[in-house]
């Protein structure tokens, strides 16, 4: 095996067919964002003649002569094996060393090991323990197993739906709640759009007041905006709405056939032609009536409230060849309802599999599954759609100059 410095066009292709695990800080448009504002090195693992591995580098200036180099989630080897990546990561080092380098960052998506989806550790041959001596026989310091967002590191857990199933199936695979949300969010008639560039900061703003109501890590809007135009060509950004007159013209035509079923069973039972079961069923239908009143009532009171289209929730989905990944989401409390969040999570997921992907990944979790996490809402919401939690290895750091690491430590340079 053998690196060398690769070209950006060589980089692309090897990206354009790799389907292993790729953190959008690895696809090709961050590199063309990154790029042009950081020193960027492209290196490729051969074997054989054959590119098997590609790392994408940034490196930041400190104190002029030295750089802070970042991985950015990488190396991404395939197929992959921890040869590979031992070797690799030596090569990476020498690479950065000849460049100046005060201190290297890795926070490879690579697993660590899989969960279940209660967050229990499971037996699986995608387990590999090895990767944390790996990094720390090459002389790294691993940060730990956090279960908590550490600033500029990735969160360590992540929620992943298994797509190779059909849609009858992932339905059905929910638990009963998400099941009954999502099918109750279709038959309201929501509808989801896709928003423009000139609407970003619409969504912005709703995942913000989102943030803070619930106390999210706070993510700046000036970070998401960058994303947005960095990955539009591989982004979705959704909002899901509901027409109410729409939907009342629905309940409407609904309360005119039960008032149409309960009339006519009505008229037979007081005709004497009436059966048993009849009689049960008009009492039903009765309840019905009652409960389908109750619901325009409150529809129209919405609507006098709010307008005719009110707007639900907004989140922003991240693709490539592998995987759609939930980034972003924010939603109206007072509108919850009508269930926006769960209709626009189905919508997509139905359309990560159109695009061929393998895995919906609802993305990180805190690692803490008990009931007095903060996240604990988050990761009911998501374990609801049967999903497994992959477990990555967390973050690792190597220092190569000390003497000059610490001096911009104490300059605050880093």
């Amino acid at each position: 095996m053998q690196i060398s410095q690769i070209q950006e066009e060589t980089f692309k292709a090897f990206m354009a067919e790799y389907k292993g695990h790729c953190h959008y800080l690895h696809d090709p448009l961050y590199y063309d964002y990154i790029s042009k504002t950081q020193e960027t090195h492209l290196l490729g693992l051969y074997e054989d003649d054959a590119l098997v591995g590609v790392s994408m580098l940034s490196a930041t200036s400190v104190l002029k002569r030295y750089r802070l180099f970042t991985s950015h989630t990488g190396p991404l080897i395939q197929p992959f094996s921890n040869e590979r990546l031992q070797f690799f990561l030596k090569e990476i080092d020498d690479h950065v060393k000849k460049h100046h380098a005060v201190k290297l960052i890795h926070s490879p998506y690579m697993i660590y090991q899989m969960r279940d989806n209660d967050g229990e550790i499971v037996e699986s041959p995608k387990n590999n323990h090895e990767i944390i001596d790996i990094y720390i026989n090459q002389g790294y310091s691993h940060n730990g197993f956090t279960k908590q967002l550490v600033t500029d590191e990735l969160l360590r857990h992540q929620a992943v739906l298994d797509l190779n199933k059909d849609e009858e199936q992932l339905i059905k695979d929910m638990d009963s709640k998400t099941r009954y949300n999502t099918r109750a969010s279709e038959q309201m008639g929501l509808k989801l759009r896709y928003l423009d560039e000139d609407e970003y900061d619409k969504f912005i703003q709703i995942y913000k007041d989102t943030e803070e109501r619930i106390g999210f890590d706070p993510v700046s809007g000036e970070k998401i905006k960058n994303l947005l135009h960095a990955l539009k060509e591989r982004t979705y950004l959704t909002l899901s709405y509901i027409n109410l007159d729409e939907y009342l013209e629905q309940l409407n035509g609904e309360l005119g056939e039960l008032t149409a079923e309960y009339e006519e069973m009505q008229k037979k039972i007081d005709s004497g032609n009436g059966t048993k079961r009849m009689k049960g069923r008009v009492n039903e239908v009765k309840d019905l009536l009652g409960n389908k009143e109750k619901r325009i009532k409150k529809i129209q009171n919405v609507k006098e409230e709010y307008g005719t289209v009110i707007e639900l929730s907004a989140a922003m989905y991240y693709y490539n060849n592998h995987e759609m990944v939930y980034l972003f989401s924010g939603s109206y409390p007072e509108h919850s309802m009508f269930m926006g969040t769960n209709f626009t999570t189905w919508q997509m997921i139905k359309k990560a599999k159109e695009l061929g992907a393998e895995r919906f990944n609802f993305f990180g979790l805190t690692g803490d599954f008990t009931e007095q996490s903060k996240d604990y809402g988050v990761f009911k919401f998501k374990k609801g759609y049967n999903t497994f939690i992959e477990e990555l290895p967390g973050t690792f750091e190597k220092v190569f100059n000390k003497p000059a690491y610490k001096l911009a430590q104490k300059l605050n340079r880093i």
